[in-house]
């Protein structure tokens, strides 16, 4: 009975000894090949993905570009007026000119704005000297005697820009008349011609 059952034993054995070969031949030759037969379309398809993701648009700051015309005309034209006796009695006098042209005055600031003029600007009147600030001179009261004011065309925005300078240079010429002398917007003297020149410059600038 034992040797009858000696050849289903062998047979048993046999079959597990094939099974362990199969996936010993499975682990060793056929998974390592199914990898290699991978890779390439994997490669494949790492290439198809990196043009794709290279021509994704990538954002871009250009830089503005402002032509030399455009920059002379939003630049803003200055003059100042220096006075040569500071007193009380120029500070009312002041006072009661800004009164009359309902002037706005910006404590923040330290600086009256004036409504617009005749060519159609509101004009700002500031102290001359820096970081100085005007006193409320349209106020009753003794203030500090103001040593000058820097007074500029005040632009609405870049595209409304001053296209003559009569109510700048008529203002300045009705302070100046307090006491004082008319610098240029670099502090330096400036003589009625060259006062004169400014409107050949505003005509030069509308071509």
């Amino acid at each position: 009975m034992t040797f009858s059952y000696l050849p289903m034993l062998l047979a048993g054995v046999a079959i597990v000894l094939g099974l362990v070969s199969a996936a010993l031949f499975y682990k060793v030759v056929i998974a390592p090949r199914n990898k290699a037969g991978n890779a390439p379309s994997n490669a494949h398809s790492t290439a198809t993905q990196t043009p794709a993701a290279a021509s994704e648009p990538l954002a871009t700051f250009a830089p503005t570009k402002t032509s030399a015309k455009q920059q002379k005309k939003t630049t803003q034209q200055c003059l100042f007026v220096v006075f040569e006796a500071p007193n009380q009695s120029i500070n009312q006098a002041l006072g009661e000119m800004l009164n009359a042209k309902h002037a706005f005055y910006e404590a923040e600031l330290g600086a009256f704005h004036l409504p617009p003029g005749p060519q159609g600007y509101p004009l700002m009147v500031a102290s001359a000297t820096s970081p100085g600030k005007l006193p409320p001179l349209h106020k009753a009261g003794e203030h500090t005697p103001v040593q000058g004011v820097s007074i500029l065309i005040r632009f609405l925005n870049a595209r409304k820009v001053s296209r003559g300078p009569d109510d700048l240079i008529a203002f300045t010429h009705e302070v100046a008349a307090l006491g004082g002398q008319i610098l240029d917007a670099k502090r330096n003297p400036i003589t009625e011609a060259s006062l004169a020149a400014m409107y050949q410059e505003e005509e030069a600038t509308r071509d």
